[in-house]
């Protein structure tokens, strides 16, 4: 059976008051792997101001070791 997406205003009302999206749609991520070292890069783009950049980097600062290191991926 293949799954429904569900657009983020539809799901935007079942959300727990203590839960939070963790995407962005309105952010563009480049991944580049760099030539002279073993080093992989992320970039992410599209945020209105610094403000709005600095805030996002706080959030991926706490939220992506979670995200890369603590989650299991399912088949």
């Amino acid at each position: 059976m293949a799954k429904k997406r569900v657009k983020p205003e539809e799901a935007l009302e079942e959300l727990k008051d203590n839960e939070e999206f963790i995407s962005r749609d309105d952010i563009e991520i480049v991944v580049a792997v760099s030539d002279e070292e073993p080093v992989v890069y992320v970039a992410f783009s599209g945020f209105e101001d610094d403000e709005d950049a600095e805030e996002y980097a706080q959030f991926l600062t706490e939220t992506l070791p979670l995200l890369l290191f603590e989650t299991t991926k399912l088949q």
